[in-house]
């Protein structure tokens, strides 16, 4: 498992991703924690590119000899993407930001 976390703005674009934990093969699929991988989700717009590897049809550049371990980055950053917009499509009540009990 890749453990990363993610920060968008308020439009869904991704802010930026970082790896929190992996155990990827070193030299390989643990350069994932390197910014010449992990900087091009910067300011990455799911709604204009696609999450997935080059190599599944994507925008992503996989990392030589670790296409597994970047298909498992995009797929996580993905997911990322759905649960936030699911949570910007939920309403949420007001009191919620106030801090306001019953």
């Amino acid at each position: 498992p890749i453990g990363i976390k993610g920060g968008f703005d308020v439009n869904g674009t991704i802010w930026n991703t970082k790896v929190l934990s992996q155990a990827e093969t070193p030299g390989l699929g643990a350069k994932c924690v390197e910014p010449s991988f992990s900087d091009q989700f910067r300011n990455f717009d799911p709604a204009q590119k696609k999450l997935a590897v080059r190599k599944d049809g994507g925008d992503v550049d996989a990392i030589t000899a670790s296409t597994i371990t970047s298909r498992a980055y995009a797929s996580g950053v993905a997911d990322a993407v759905k649960v936030f917009a699911a949570i910007v499509g939920t309403p949420m009540p007001l009191d919620c930001y106030t801090g306001a009990t019953e």
